[in-house]
């Protein structure tokens, strides 16, 4: 059985961000024909990337995403 590489992203306040990350990380995983899946973890933000967030996994089944009710800090969030 192939192992599964998966990212961990917390996510706080950077919706202009997110698209360069995945974009990033994407670019450096694609070559490498692994398997992977990239985690999103929402920590509660408050600048609207919910639903930028929410329709990422439509476009890419890699991506998963969970959202904080509230900022717990990026340790609970990894």
């Amino acid at each position: 059985m192939k192992e599964k590489i998966s990212i961990i992203v917390p996510i706080y306040n950077e919706l202009e961000n997110i698209a360069r990350l995945l974009d990033s990380v994407r670019a450096a995983m694609d070559p490498t024909g692994e398997d992977s899946e990239i985690n999103f973890v929402n920590d509660g933000s408050t600048d609207g990337g919910e639903a930028l967030l929410d329709a990422m996994p439509d476009a890419d089944q890699r991506i998963r995403v969970i959202h904080f009710r509230r900022n717990f800090g990026q340790t609970a969030a990894m």
